[in-house]
């Protein structure tokens, strides 16, 4: 899709002139035939486009949980779906859910149904919301299965502020850690360097170091701003490759601490999307397929397509997952327990909501590590410094 701004007639002679998204020009002039206007000038205006999607952007579960909420009470009212979709326009805070939204209304009212039209916009829409709302399609569920990925994207966005809240107070002290190292070696520990620089060889070893390293610090500040800078860069973009995403969500399943924390989130979510796509009648070896890639970790979703051509195969579903070494053994019970009682998506459902308290524990549990160890770095660097000024201090006064 592509965003046109065009002037065109009307019936009555008169000049109009606006924007709108259209696939090409043919598609341009044929959705203003339709509103009885004849055009007259159209361009294509890419920065316009890109700033009014939010290239830059993402669509936040937040977002998500407020339009598929919103979109439900439209469907239980009694709106169609081509109604509501255009209702829903403007209705959120998102300008990337927002552009979407507005090219999804002109989609369907050329005929397309509402999942290919999702489809085409996979960045916002993943494969688990597509499916479902083609089951919903099918069975004419629209406003049940709305409700569900409500909750989903409620749920989602839980953890996920759970997690922000959790690291906010220890990003801060980390922020501050680091400005005050700089700061007692950029502009305090300079100031007693003269009356230090007289001891000669005197000087203590830890003392001349410290030296040394405000003044390389002194010396090449600007060089050194620029090289963080680059690596925040260059680790920015790294962590959006294919490969820096893999090695980070390796590592992620390696250090510990972390890892606790992440295969309780990767547990949550399983459970949480295997449920909801069950419970909404997507097939067992469909719903699997989708899981493989809206796990959230790269490296888990490599371990679990073995698990997912083993459950193909019709070895069941509990004996594959526990041969993954991923998911904890209570998931696998329960899946088990679920499978041999027909109620595989309660079970999961029940799982979900036990991991989803595991999770916020295990944040908690993090934090409380994570805040002393800081501490402790934070004491230590500043005891150093303050040791390399005062022992040489004392020595001239032993000294006198």
């Amino acid at each position: 899709m592509a965003l046109f701004e065009y002037s065109a007639r009307n019936m009555d002679g008169e000049i109009i002139k606006g924007e709108l998204n259209a696939p090409n020009y043919e598609a341009l002039e044929a959705m203003l035939l339709e509103r009885g206007y004849f055009i007259t000038r159209s361009r294509e205006n890419v920065i316009r486009e890109k700033l009014k999607a939010g290239l830059f952007s993402r669509v936040g579960a937040r977002e998500m949980a407020v339009f598929c909420r919103q979109f439900s009470v439209l469907l239980n009212a009694g709106v169609t779906i081509i109604e509501a979709i255009s209702l829903l326009k403007g209705q959120t805070e998102s300008r990337k859910l927002d552009a979407v939204t507005d090219s999804v209304s002109g989609q369907l009212r050329r005929g397309v149904v509402l999942s290919d039209a999702l489809s085409a916009h996979s960045d916002v829409f993943e494969e688990m919301f597509v499916s479902m709302v083609k089951v919903g399609e099918a069975s004419g569920t629209m406003d049940a299965i709305m409700v569900r990925l409500a909750d989903y994207y409620e749920r989602d966005n839980r953890i996920r502020q759970k997690i922000k809240s959790a690291m906010t107070y220890p990003v801060i002290l980390a922020v501050l850690t680091v400005a005050v190292i700089v700061l007692l070696i950029v502009k305090i520990l300079p100031m007693f360097t003269e009356i230090l620089g007289q001891m000669g060889e005197g000087m203590p070893w830890i003392t001349a170091a410290m030296i040394g390293v405000s003044d390389f610090f002194v010396d090449n500040i600007i060089l050194i701003t620029l090289f963080v800078l680059a690596l925040i860069v260059f680790i920015r973009y790294f962590a959006q490759s294919a490969i820096g995403r893999l090695w980070i969500d390796g590592l992620k399943l390696t250090l510990p601490g972390l890892k606790n924390v992440c295969v309780k989130i990767i547990t949550a979510r399983f459970a949480r999307s295997m449920s909801i796509l069950l419970k909404s009648g997507v097939p067992i070896i469909n719903a699997v397929d989708i899981m493989k890639r809206i796990i959230g970790n790269r490296v888990a979703e490599q371990r679990f397509e073995s698990c997912a051509n083993a459950i193909k195969e019709g070895r069941g579903i509990a004996g594959p997952i526990g041969d993954t070494k991923l998911f904890p053994n209570l998931l696998v019970h329960m899946i088990a327990i679920g499978e041999n009682s027909g109620e595989l998506d309660e079970m999961l459902s029940r799982t979900a909501g036990f991991f989803d308290l595991e999770v916020e524990e295990a944040i908690e549990r993090l934090t409380i590590m994570i805040e002393p160890l800081m501490i402790i770095v934070l004491g230590a660097v500043v005891g150093v410094i303050i040791v390399s000024v005062m022992l040489p201090m004392i020595n001239i006064m032993t000294s006198i």
